[in-house]
């Protein structure tokens, strides 16, 4: 989930019958649709894990649809593009099955891809192990060849008014150090890659998901939009060895303004929507998040100088 807290999902919905025959026919043309569950933690969509009954034997897919609203305009090919773009580059993706760009086959925008095995880990066993499959897996989505149209540099808003930061001294600097240009950078980036999106197996990561945001961007954005929520769940010292990490995996160092710029997208509705997403797989600070968010901020101008 990125910086605009405003786009919040109405309550869920159960997928019509017409939905859910039209995920049986691009399964199979005599499948049948035997189960569905919702998957948690969704905040712009609702998903559901769907298990269809087909010739072929049983097999699990995932939906997901998307509000009417207009916002959520072209995102349903973005998310296309991005799995077409990275299939066969070594990044654990689902394959796309089906897509409803505009709801004229269902009613509703919606994707229907594979479903990959595992879940999010919200509370690592290895914490380092953790975080360096993490930062591995976003440098390889940084190496894609291919790139999108729709150019991304984050959600950073320079009128924003950044009153969480009740250290107004580490605000000004804070926002003074994030004006100026970006390096002029252009690779494909998930847009929402953090731990949210990211399944894993037995310890070890098995899957990225949920890329209607991918674009082509600077590599800064998307690690900086990470190290946010990591601040976020965990601490700074996390977001900190993850960037180490990352510049490790990649071999390239990351934009220290574009990095910076992604802390600065955090506002107090993450106070509200995060829990949501948590939805009761970890422990959460809640009312320590701005604390957390504002020490990394400080040690990224620190990596600034």
């Amino acid at each position: 989930m990125g910086c605009q807290t405003d786009q919040m999902p109405r309550g869920y919905e159960s997928p019509t019958p017409e939905i859910l025959q039209w995920v049986a026919h691009h399964v199979h043309r005599r499948a049948q649709v035997r189960a569905v569950v919702p998957l948690p933690g969704g905040i712009t969509a609702d998903m559901d894990r769907v298990t269809v009954d087909s010739p072929t034997g049983l097999k699990d897919v995932v939906l997901r649809r998307w509000p009417s609203e207009g916002w959520a305009e072209g995102l349903v090919t973005r998310e296309a593009s991005a799995l077409a773009a990275v299939r066969g580059c070594g990044v654990p993706a689902p394959q796309l099955l089906a897509m409803d760009e505009d709801g004229a086959e269902t009613g509703v925008r919606c994707t229907l891809t594979s479903a990959l095995s595992g879940q999010p880990d919200l509370s690592p066993a290895d914490m380092q192990s953790w975080l360096g499959q993490l930062a591995t897996t976003q440098a390889a989505i940084h190496a894609v060849p291919d790139r999108l149209q729709t150019r991304w540099d984050g959600w950073y808003d320079e009128s924003a008014a950044l009153d969480w930061l009740v250290d107004r001294g580490l605000r000004d600097a804070a926002r003074e150090a994030a004006s100026g240009p970006l390096v002029e950078e252009k690779v494909l980036v998930h847009g929402d890659y953090q731990h949210f999106n990211v399944l894993w197996c037995d310890g070890r990561l098995s899957g990225v998901v949920d890329w209607p945001n991918a674009a082509t961007g600077n590599r800064g954005s998307d690690v900086g939009h990470c190290r946010l929520n990591l601040a976020v769940l965990f601490d700074t010292r996390t977001a900190g060895d993850y960037l180490v990490m990352y510049e490790r995996a990649a071999g390239v160092p990351v934009d220290r303004r574009a990095d910076l710029r992604a802390l600065l997208c955090f506002d107090l509705g993450w106070q509200r929507f995060i829990p949501r997403q948590v939805c009761g797989r970890a422990p959460l600070d809640v009312a320590g998040m701005p604390g957390r968010v504002a020490a990394t901020i400080r040690d990224a101008l620190d990596k600034i100088g």
